[in-house]
């Protein structure tokens, strides 16, 4: 049975709240038993677990039972510039090939339940999708979601040479099939031996006029960074990460941390050493991490992410920030806004 407990950005929880509150559910509804509130879902620093994203999706569909195909309303709403650093690179990808090679790569940042590979046979390419581990409860609105997320990436990566939809399905054809013809303008298949977005072969090596290669090989290693620093840590490391996470300010205070875990701060220190790491190390990781997230998916000013960070100024933060990347805050705000 796979694991949920890896966390992810905190914006695909916001996009299924949105959905849910535009068709009349609650917020205390849609966030019941998630751990999140309206304060954590607002904050654009919060990196949440799949586990929660989960509860909000059983939550939306325990609300609105009657509003067929939600998971295609859903996956309407997940355009790259959802993603962060990751949609960033795939749109800066000089081939559609390269693209999907990114895509596979950094499935971490990304909010699907299902797994997903890329398979070339004759004329056709094809995104095939796995939800054999997602739960059964909401395998239907996963795959649904996944799939018309995909196809609207594929459409603003490779515009109008996409030509028309074909896609397949493995569950029978539900009783809102005709919403699959409004959002899939070609061929949809039901009942068949796999999930799957097929397209032309041809289109993965079609050099892209917005792509930027030089541009994709950075954006490669951030996200490669990324997911390295999302990856949840065992142990006290994962337990003082956790802490440092759930502050609003995030704390720099040692002793506060270790007495949370009820412990001495040389004993927290001589237990993170043992794990190879320290305390400092923790809170650089999480600051850069989510200084990356916020310059690239916010609109939030260097000096207001600054603050969010507890740094003295802005100045401060530039520095760090450049020191730990190699790069100014404001040249990666800048490429990101490029691609």
């Amino acid at each position: 049975m796979k694991s949920w407990d890896f966390c992810r950005s905190v914006t695909s929880v916001q996009i299924l709240v949105a959905l849910g509150l535009e068709y009349g559910a609650s917020l205390s509804a849609l966030l019941r038993d998630t751990g999140l509130d309206r304060a954590s879902i607002d904050n654009p620093e919060t990196v949440v677990e799949a586990s929660s994203e989960m509860a909000v999706v059983r939550n939306l569909l325990a609300e609105l039972p009657s509003v067929a195909g939600l998971g295609l309303l859903a996956g309407a709403r997940y355009h790259l510039s959802a993603y962060g650093i990751w949609g960033f690179a795939l749109a800066s990808s000089p081939t559609t090939r390269k693209a999907m090679e990114l895509s596979q790569n950094y499935q971490e940042l990304t909010f699907v339940f299902s797994g997903f590979t890329v398979k070339e046979e004759g004329e056709h390419a094809s995104l095939m999708f796995d939800s054999s581990d997602v739960p059964r409860d909401i395998t239907l609105f996963s795959i649904e979601r996944e799939i018309h997320a995909a196809m609207i990436i594929m459409r603003e990566i490779g515009g109008p040479k996409l030509g028309s939809e074909w896609v397949r399905f493995q569950h029978a054809r539900p009783p809102h099939a005709e919403l699959y013809e409004t959002f899939f303008g070609g061929r949809v298949d039901f009942s068949a031996p796999r999930n799957e977005l097929i397209f032309p072969r041809t289109l993965l090596d079609e050099p892209r006029v917005v792509g930027n290669n030089a541009t994709a090989s950075l954006l490669d290693k951030q996200c490669s960074e990324l997911v390295a620093k999302r990856m949840a840590r065992q142990g006290v490391s994962g337990k003082v990460r956790d802490i440092l996470l759930r502050q609003r300010p995030m704390s720099m205070d040692m002793e506060l941390v270790a007495e949370s875990l009820c412990m001495t701060s040389r004993t927290l220190r001589r237990k993170l050493a043992a794990e190879s790491t320290s305390f400092r190390q923790l809170v650089d990781e999480i600051r850069m991490t989510l200084a990356e997230e916020m310059l690239t998916g916010t609109r939030l000013s260097v000096e207001q992410i600054a603050e969010r960070l507890c740094y003295a100024d802005a100045s401060s933060f530039s520095q760090a920030f450049k020191r730990m990347s190699g790069q100014t805050p404001g040249v990666l705000r800048k490429q990101g806004r490029r691609v």
